[in-house]
C-alpha cells in the first residue's frame, strides 16, 4: 500500500511541474496577481466489501466444466476490496486490490467428512482504472477440494473491459476479455493439459436499468461469453469421444443469459447496499472434450449422454458497502 500512495503524490507533483512550465512569464505590473497552479489531489482511500449468495440447480463452471448437475447448489462469495489511490484527471484514475473467498455447496455431496462442501477457492488482485473508462485486471486465484476430488489448482487471470456508459445510451454493452492462465496442477476441465496451459474469454455484459424507465430498482444484464484457445487446453492428446478420436477445436463453450437484480432501498445504506437478483444462465458446448468431461465429474454416465446444452436458474441476495 505504502508504495502506490508514494506514487500518487509523485505523479500530482510530476503534473504540478509539468503545468507550471506551460505558463508564459509576465511582470506583476502588467497583469493580475494569479494563485498559483495547484495540482488536484487524489480522492480519499477507501474500503469496501462484498458477500453474494447464491442458489442454482447446477453448476457450471465459466469454461464449461459441467461440475454437478443434481441437487442444490449453493455458491457464497465474500471479500474485500481497498482503494489505494483515485482521481478524475490523469491517464490512471484507480488502483485498488482486493481478495475474496468463494465456496460451492452441494447438496448431494454428503461426504463423511466435509458434508456438501465441494469447492473451495481463494484470490488475490489488483485493477487499475485508466483513460477514464477502461479497466485492466490480474488476479491469483487457487482452486480447493475439500473431498479431494482434484489437487489445488493455480491460476492467474489477466483482464481488460471498456465501459461504455459514458455513451449515454439506454443498454450499455460493456465488452471485456479474459486470459485466463493456469499456472499448475490438474487440468480445470480435466481432459486437458495439465499446467502452463491456457484458455480465453471473450465477452460482454448488455445491461439496462429500468428505474429511468419504470420507477423499479431493477437492473438487467445479459452475460454472454465464448471460450477459445489452444487445442490442448480441452484435449491432452489422444482423448477418446465413444466410438471416435475428440475433436482438436480450438472452441469452448458459448455462454448468453438473463439476470435481474433488485436494488433493496428499503434498507438503511449505513447497513449496506443490498439486493436481490434472480435469472438464467445457458451454455452451449462446442467441444466435446468437454462432453467427455462430464463422464468424469459424473454429470453423465457416457459420453453419448453427455449434455450439449445446459441451462442454469439461480437466485440470491448480496450486500455490498
Amino acid at each position: 500500500m505504502g508504495v502506490n500512495r508514494t506514487a500518487s503524490v509523485c505523479l500530482a507533483g510530476a503534473l504540478a511541474f509539468g503545468m507550471a512550465g506551460l505558463g508564459t512569464s509576465a511582470f506583476a505590473a502588467d497583469m493580475a496577481v494569479k494563485a498559483p497552479y495547484k495540482a488536484p489531489e487524489p480522492e480519499g482511500l477507501d474500503v469496501h466489501g462484498f458477500i453474494d449468495i447464491s442458489f442454482k440447480n447446477d453448476y457450471i463452471t465459466p469454461r464449461g466444466l459441467l461440475v454437478t448437475n443434481t441437487g442444490l447448489t449453493t455458491q457464497i462469495l465474500g471479500g474485500f476490496a481497498w482503494d489505494l489511490y483515485k482521481s478524475k484527471d490523469g491517464f490512471i484514475n484507480g488502483v485498488s486490490v482486493y481478495t475474496y473467498v468463494w465456496n460451492d455447496l452441494w447438496s448431494k455431496q454428503n461426504h463423511p467428512k466435509v458434508g456438501s462442501w465441494n469447492e473451495f477457492d481463494w484470490a488475490v488482485g489488483t485493477s487499475i482504472k485508466f483513460a477514464q473508462h477502461w479497466k485492466f485486471g490480474v488476479e491469483y486465484v487457487e482452486f480447493l477440494s475439500p473431498p479431494g476430488h482434484f489437487s489445488q489448482e493455480r491460476n492467474v487471470e489477466f483482464s481488460l473491459a471498456y465501459d461504455d456508459s459514458w455513451m449515454g445510451f439506454p443498454i450499455t454493452i460493456n465488452p471485456y476479455v479474459k486470459l485466463f492462465y493456469e499456472a499448475s496442477g490438474p487440468s480445470t476441465v480435466t481432459t486437458g493439459k495439465n499446467g502452463q496451459i491456457y484458455d480465453i474469454e471473450i465477452g460482454m455484459v448488455p445491461t439496462l436499468g429500468l428505474k429511468k424507465y419504470t420507477g423499479l430498482p431493477i437492473t438487467l444484464s445479459a452475460p454472454t461469453w465464448i471460450t477459445v484457445g489452444p487445442a490442448a487446453y480441452w484435449n491432452i492428446g489422444g482423448n477418446v469421444c465413444g466410438a471416435n478420436l475428440c475433436s482438436t477445436d480450438n472452441a469452448g463453450v458459448f455462454s448468453t443469459g438473463l439476470t435481474a437484480k433488485w436494488a433493496v432501498d428499503i434498507v438503511p445504506k449505513r447497513l449496506g447496499s443490498w439486493y436481490a437478483k434472480a435469472g438464467f444462465q445457458y451454455y452451449h458446448i462446442i467441444n466435446d472434450n468437454l462432453l467427455l468431461a462430464q463422464t468424469n465429474t459424473g454429470t453423465a454416465s457416457s459420453f453419448a449422454t453427455a449434455h450439449k446444452d445446459i441451462t442454469v436458474g439461480f437466485a440470491g441476495v448480496g450486500t455490498n458497502f
